[in-house]
């Protein structure tokens, strides 16, 4: 696929054509406008590939989702869920089974040869205004299996089998509005082909995405240098178990982390000057002997049910978009699962991403392609900050010599006792303070009467006289108002004009006074769809002037709140 706008490559014939609408999950028929069958094809069935489903769904857009293994994988793979991403499916209605599906970390425990232990209280550390202030160990195939059973509910399902070949410009329109699509070739698992026009196409599917390949969008991979083991395992050991244990010393990392099956464990461990391709046999014994040399602990390894072994890289692809297709989570960005923050950053890559795709349908061209410029704006310095700082975090933990290892020892239980580093595992790691400069090109410019909150995650504390919190009170789906009640005031009427058709959110003084932070200092907030501020100012017509109204499709039709939560 070359460079958009130029035409793509002519791909192989194939022999079927989709029927309009014919495996296509959605509310109504926009996809089948203009000649697309589809709104969007998501390629890869993943925690990403499924926020983008979903999310497509809930916003209206009819949307198919291919992949080519023939089902689920039933390892447990990405462990940790976060707090941004439990707001995220918070929005998407999911969280209270994501939750009820995991274990809560209590706290994370960092052991060292010759110092006393550090126990970082994780539930006690000063989160803010989150309803999720803990990290939760719930294994990856579980999270996928409530995605795909809320995209069921919704009537969509996911395409097993069926895999992406190419994919060919439809020439009839750029990345905005109502025109033009990308024609996708899928092979079955029959061999039978199909041609699909969808208006857009996300790519979900891994580090070695085929979507990406096809769009001529690259990724450079850097060598880590360092070979690591995984297995998920049932001890005999009494481990108390909703804590997780870091062991650092001079034979190399050890983590064991807690699962949410009683006694079962993840053991990951960095295995010093081994090779990739140097034969390894992850058994009870191999890892019974790693844990006691490591954490002299008499483990008792039985029930391995996942093991891998992989040589760490980073890397980020050139652009998220060219076009009409779009790249979200691995097939985006690559780097170490230190922090578990790959699945997190991936399901909000496809937050931030659908709301843009949706309203561009109701946006005059010019600003649908800043608008759908900006998920790139945004979410890539997001990528490129987590791939680098990963990349940091892992040449430390696992520096070449013994020597450098121990003196690792020494250092970090004296860092890790600073309660300012500890608050960082908390809303830093929770990726609660992930912003966008200025709101990016989707808020505008700033301008007169507008405060530099844009681009901020809007707070969600709870509300005085028991209000519930902030996020509740907002639309299910588009923008909000947030309004600051002054003395005497009333609740502004629906119909009035300077609301330009947006629901508002009327606060009271006291309510207001339980806002933290800069971004709700300004009377008038406009709130995102995926809840980042977008303007604040002090009337409705200076956010609007900086914002721009043709960002805001509030007077687009609603689709059915069918996946709405």
């Amino acid at each position: 696929m070359t460079r958009h706008p130029m035409p793509l490559d002519d791909g192989p014939e194939h022999d079927d054509r989709a029927t309009p609408g014919a495996a296509a999950s959605g509310a109504g028929t926009a996809g089948r406008r203009n000649g697309a069958d589809v709104d969007v094809l998501v390629v890869g069935a993943g925690p990403t590939g499924l926020t983008a489903a979903c999310e497509a769904r809930r916003h209206g857009l009819t949307a198919r989702i291919v992949d080519r293994a023939t089902g689920r994988s039933g390892f447990s793979k990405a462990l940790v869920v976060h707090a941004r991403t439990m707001e995220v499916f918070e929005t998407m209605g999911v969280a209270d089974r994501v939750r009820a599906a995991g274990a809560r970390f209590a706290a994370l425990n960092v052991n060292t040869p010759h110092r006393a232990p550090v126990r970082v209280d994780l539930l006690g550390l000063p989160w803010g205004d989150t309803a999720y202030p803990f990290w939760l160990s719930v294994p990856q195939y579980a999270t996928e299996h409530i995605l795909e059973s809320h995209l069921t509910a919704g009537g969509g399902e996911v395409e097993w089998g069926v895999a992406l070949k190419d994919l060919r410009d439809g020439g009839d329109g750029s990345g905005d509005g109502d025109g033009g699509s990308v024609e996708a070739m899928l092979e079955h698992g029959d061999g039978r082909r199909e041609t699909v026009r969808a208006r857009w196409v996300i790519g979900c599917d891994g580090g070695r995405s085929r979507v990406r390949e096809a769009a001529g969008l690259r990724l450079d991979r850097s060598d880590a240098g360092a070979v690591f083991v995984l297995a998920d395992v049932l001890t005999t050991a009494d481990l108390t178990e909703d804590e997780g244990h870091v062991f650092l010393g001079p034979e190399g990392l050890l983590l064991i982390v807690p699962m949410p099956e009683p006694r079962r464990w993840r053991v990951i461990a960095h295995v010093p000057g081994a090779r990739e391709d140097e034969p390894l046999t992850l058994d009870a014994p191999f890892l019974d002997e790693l844990i006691r040399s490591r954490a002299g602990i008499a483990f008792g390894s039985h029930g391995v049910t996942w093991q891998s072994r992989f040589a760490l890289s980073h890397g980020l692809v050139d652009h998220y978009r060219r076009g009409r297709v779009f790249l979200a989570g691995d097939a985006a960005h690559i780097h170490s699962p230190v922090g578990g923050q790959g699945l997190n950053t991936g399901v909000q890559d496809a937050h931030n991403l659908l709301w843009k795709l949706a309203a561009a349908r109701h946006t005059e061209p010019a600003r649908a392609e800043a608008l759908l410029d900006s998920y790139e704006a945004e979410r890539r310095p997001v990528a490129r900050a987590m791939v680098r700082g990963t990349a940091r975090a892992t040449r430390a933990l696992t520096t070449r010599t013994g020597m450098t290892r121990a003196l690792l020892g020494t250092v970090a239980p004296t860092l890790l006792g600073r309660r300012p580093v500890q608050a960082r595992l908390g809303r830093g790691v929770g990726m609660l303070d992930i912003g966008y400069p200025d709101g990016g090109p989707a808020a505008g410019r700033t301008g007169r009467g507008v405060r530099s909150a844009a681009g901020r995650r809007l707070p969600d504390p709870v509300l005085r006289d028991g209000g519930g919190r902030l996020h509740q009170r907002l639309a299910p789906l588009g923008f909000t108002w947030v309004v600051r009640a002054r003395p005497g005031e009333t609740w502004p009427p629906g119909d009035d004009r300077a609301w330009a058709g947006i629901p508002v959110v009327f606060l009271s003084e006291e309510e207001w006074a339980g806002l933290p932070g800069p971004g709700t200092a300004a009377p008038v907030t406009l709130v995102r769809p995926d809840r980042y501020i977008a303007g604040a100012g002090s009337t409705a017509a200076s956010v609007l002037s900086a914002v721009g109204p043709g960002m805001l499709p509030g007077t687009a039709p609603r689709p059915p709140g069918r996946l709405t939560g």
